[in-house]
């Protein structure tokens, strides 16, 4: 359900435009974008059926003027300024929904300067981001909207199960389909086969258990030798992709945002953007915990 800001922008009309979706919940701010992506493509459509179909095809993502990209890179954005010289398939707009938009490089960012400043009629551009601190020059040119967590009342969860969830929607209703009890320990010593295991099937039942191998380490912690500390660490890093060690940072940051070290644990945080030692960057954080 899109909210008094996204309904306003639809009823100015635009011919093409820009936006700028941020907020924790990525899941949700992809949600959110397709909703409005479907609200662009059906917007001159009076026929309720046939809006309704234009709704189902965009958030199944299989509207054929609907682009949706992961990662952009020059050879993507090269891609995208042909296509928005293109003439639409369905004749109306075309929409370019660009996920992780603060981990785009310079290179890339630089060639879609032009296009998302001045898109060419029914064009429009949704950027998705977690946070706002992206560059500058992308930001000034779109019109920003921030997507707010839903609340525990909303997702008809308590404050445990929102908090061991941090909140993320999407894992929160696939949850409640499931019988799984969170209160069931997990030993971080199993994190390895664990990550094994999600790398494969990335689905709920495996990230929950994930999730209480961080717990179980965090808890421990202040008990752990440095060495199985290390040893913890590098368990992570040989099993577990680049994505899952950004979950797994962000989740262990969440856990210990009470600590008085956590400006100094927000960093490595950030320094998740650029090219590091990955090794490195998850032993010096766990060894913090």
């Amino acid at each position: 359900m899109l909210d008094e800001f996204l309904k306003n922008e639809l009823s100015f009309n635009r011919e093409a435009g820009t936006y700028l979706f941020y907020g924790d919940d990525l899941e949700k701010n992809y949600r959110i974008a397709l909703e409005f992506s479907a609200e662009l493509f059906s917007r001159n459509i009076e026929n309720e059926d046939e809006k309704s179909k234009i709704k189902d095809k965009t958030l199944r993502n299989l509207y054929s003027d609907l682009m949706v990209v992961d990662n952009l890179n020059i050879d993507i954005v090269r891609d995208i300024i042909k296509k928005t010289y293109t003439s639409s398939h369905e004749g109306g707009a075309k929409v370019f929904i660009l996920k992780n938009i603060q981990d785009i490089r310079k290179e890339s960012a630089n060639a879609m300067l032009k296009i998302i400043e001045e898109p060419t009629r029914d064009n429009f551009f949704i950027l998705i981001s977690k946070r706002l601190n992206i560059l500058s020059t992308i930001k000034s040119r779109s019109i920003i909207y921030r997507v707010r967590k839903s609340t525990p009342e909303e997702l008809g969860v308590d404050k445990y199960v929102y908090n061991f969830f941090l909140g993320i929607s999407n894992d929160i209703v696939e949850y409640k389909e499931q019988e799984i009890d969170l209160m069931l320990e997990r030993s971080y010593k199993s994190i390895a086969g664990v990550l094994k295991e999600y790398e494969k099937e990335k689905n709920i039942v495996v990230k929950i258990d994930l999730y209480k191998c961080l717990r179980n380490f965090v808890q421990e912690s202040t008990s752990l030798k440095k060495y199985e500390k290390i040893k913890f660490a590098e368990d992570i890093y040989s099993n577990a992709s680049k994505e899952s060690i950004n979950l797994i940072v962000d989740y262990i940051i969440n856990l210990v945002k009470k600590n008085k070290n956590l400006k100094e644990k927000l960093e490595y945080k950030k320094m998740l953007r650029y090219p590091v030692n990955m090794k490195l960057l998850l032993i010096n954080l766990l060894l913090s915990v």
